[in-house]
């Protein structure tokens, strides 16, 4: 029997604790679960299984359930919330496959298409409905074992696969968190996320103040904002809209997180960053392996890079973030990123990909 007031909320970091706690002061019953290899960094909430939250969210909230069998948690709830960084996705499609019923709905937060990921691996045939977001709810971090800072809440949209769900799936995912809009499709949400034209250029523009944090403090929302990386942001947001007017769409993600007016300007940029309060707060990232890194250039501009070839729109300056990267991390982020294999969509062209966001079936 499934539970709509019961939610599972997979992963053990930042997200995933404000998430389980916000879920339980709102009078759901929530089941976390963690990989077993990651038990040990969240070793006290398996003992006490409780999450202090601070900030925005106040109090002590008890989870019903914790563990690291999939199957446990999982069981008879209503939604499944896969609340972690990108590179997790595969992992966590390939340990939900073939376990998840027609009526449960597996939300990802954020998505980075994340949604595409989940239904190349399920398959057609046995695929339940997955949503996605373009940011996580909340501006957080974790403050101690089993202790959360909520800074803030963001406006947040969501997208279904299949696309033609949203309608009427969008309120009753409402009673999650307060959505303002649902996307077409998780194609649009993928190119919503907020992540990579806001990290990009900050921490481009910061690699000196990043490396030497032990020496002085840095946060980046406050140190990172500055006339030229609000510019190179804005660059990056311009080829990111480019690539959505091809697919039909109007993004407008920073326009939303920041409440900018249509044909901002990178003062306004520099303005809606630098003096947003749930952001300046944050410390961090205090090394060049740091999320806003590893995780906005595979599972964003990549992808994005990639789509931009699919349709005729240069990506100059995504690649330039791309091939810098490449150099300080000694890696190939082309090879270990999202392609278009990844993502479920080769050998096909737009209408067909479209056709495919709307319907969750392939007509090739």
């Amino acid at each position: 029997m499934i539970d709509k007031r019961r939610i599972a909320v997979l992963g053990g970091g930042h997200g995933a604790h404000a998430m389980a706690a916000d879920f339980v002061s709102r009078g759901f019953k929530v089941n976390m679960y963690e990989m077993p290899e990651f038990k040990d960094n969240i070793k006290q909430l398996f003992e006490t299984k409780t999450i202090e939250a601070e900030g925005s969210i106040k109090g002590k909230y008890a989870i019903e359930k914790i563990t690291s069998d999939i199957e446990e948690a999982i069981e008879g709830v209503g939604y499944i919330t896969v609340v972690t960084p990108a590179f997790a996705h595969k992992g966590y499609a390939n340990l939900l496959k073939g376990k998840v019923s027609k009526e449960q709905i597996i939300v990802l937060y954020p998505g980075a298409f994340g949604g595409l990921i989940f239904k190349n691996i399920f398959a057609e045939n046995e695929c339940p409905i997955i949503a996605e977001t373009n940011t996580l709810p909340y501006d957080t971090r974790l403050s101690g074992p089993c202790k959360v800072m909520i800074h803030g809440f963001n406006d947040t949209n969501i997208a279904f696969m299949p696309g033609e769900k949203g309608p009427e799936l969008l309120d009753e995912l409402r009673k999650l968190h307060p959505f303002v809009r649902a996307y077409n499709d998780i194609m649009e949400a993928g190119l919503s996320n907020i992540n990579p034209t806001v990290h990009a250029g900050l921490c481009l523009f910061s690699i000196n103040d990043i490396e030497n944090w032990p020496k002085r403090p840095f946060f980046l929302y406050e140190h990172g904002v500055t006339r030229s990386s609000a510019k190179f942001d804005l660059v990056l947001e311009n080829e990111r809209k480019m690539i959505g007017e091809k697919f039909g769409y109007k993004l407008t993600a920073l326009n939303d997180l920041l409440g900018l007016r249509e044909g901002y300007a990178w003062q306004d940029l520099y303005q809606g960053i630098h003096g947003n309060i749930s952001l300046t707060p944050i410390s961090g990232p205090h090394d060049i392996f740091n999320r806003y890194f590893t995780e906005d250039v595979p599972y964003g501009f990549v992808p994005w890079s990639y789509l931009g070839r699919l349709v005729g729109v240069e990506t100059k300056y995504m690649d330039i973030v791309v091939n810098v990267y490449n150099i300080i991390h000694d890696k190939d982020w082309w090879k270990e990123g999202w392609n278009i294999s990844d993502l479920g969509l080769e050998g096909m062209n737009v209408p067909q990909i479209k056709n495919y966001l709307t319907t969750g079936k392939k007509n090739i």
